[in-house]
């Protein structure tokens, strides 16, 4: 018998991370639903090609998700790619590590918990960010964490939205005839956007019965705060991580 046979979970997670965290919940031996509820949407990138147009006047480049990496990739030409492998370069999580790393670009910095605040923590330590200018490709709704405590520790941050996450119309929709139909023991939800797209999805007294599994805290606390009964909290921010917590959550009830 399987850790995870007979246990059903929506897999909401957007691209290959998606893919990975439904593989291994299927080796495990789960029925696995994949339900992206939120897309990724690109914006106006004049800003970021003018940002790439003067790197070299930057001491530090930080990167916190694989979208960021992909798109100020595709901002890149092959000059500034070279360049920026002369640059400082700060990533939060090994997933958005190795997306760097399959471009070349060797992470400087890498914090021990794949957080905002972990890397605010790294950063104070060191002798070279007071006074260093920094560009940070991020998301639309990204949290205000990073930039304030890099400029906390005299910094000068240049937050640059390349990136916005929007709700999947179509994802939504599975989403709620799955639930209603009481087919569904567990949701994952990887960020506070996939949480308001999950509540936006289900009827009100839906939010409050079905239970998710979260990575990372800020994302478990936008769960809580929407009405949604927490059974797991994944501290680490890869699908192997979240897999293994999600095991050891049913194993306990068996």
């Amino acid at each position: 018998m399987t850790p995870l046979d007979g246990v059903r979970i929506a897999v909401t997670r957007v691209g290959e991370r998606n893919l990975a965290i439904a593989s291994a919940l299927r080796t495990a031996g789960a029925t696995v639903h994949e339900v992206p509820l939120t897309r990724i949407e690109s914006l106006d990138q004049a800003a970021l090609v003018s940002a790439v147009a003067v790197l070299a006047s930057y001491n530090w480049v930080l990167l916190t998700s694989v979208n960021a990496v992909e798109h100020l990739a595709r901002a890149m030409t092959p000059t500034t790619a070279h360049l920026l492998g002369t640059r400082k370069l700060a990533v939060v999580g090994p997933t958005t590590a190795r997306a760097a790393d399959a471009l070349g670009w060797r992470a400087t910095l890498i914090p021990e918990r794949f957080a905002a605040e972990s890397l605010v923590d790294a950063m104070s330590s060191r002798a070279d960010v007071d006074g260093a200018r920094m560009l940070y490709p991020s998301a639309q709704a990204s949290r205000d964490v990073l930039p304030d405590g890099l400029r906390s520790l005299g910094a000068i941050v240049d937050v640059v939205h390349v990136y916005r996450s929007a709700p999947d119309p179509a994802g939504q929709a599975q989403l709620r005839k799955l639930a209603t139909a009481g087919a569904l023991d567990l949701v994952t939800v990887a960020a506070p956007s996939a949480v308001d797209a999950l509540l936006d999805a289900l009827p009100a007294e839906y939010a409050r019965r079905l239970p998710v599994a979260c990575i990372g805290p800020v994302t478990a606390r936008a769960a809580r705060l929407a009405g949604f009964p927490v059974k797991v909290e994944s501290a680490a921010a890869t699908a192997e991580g979240l897999v293994r917590s999600i095991v050891a959550a049913f194993a306990s009830l068996r």
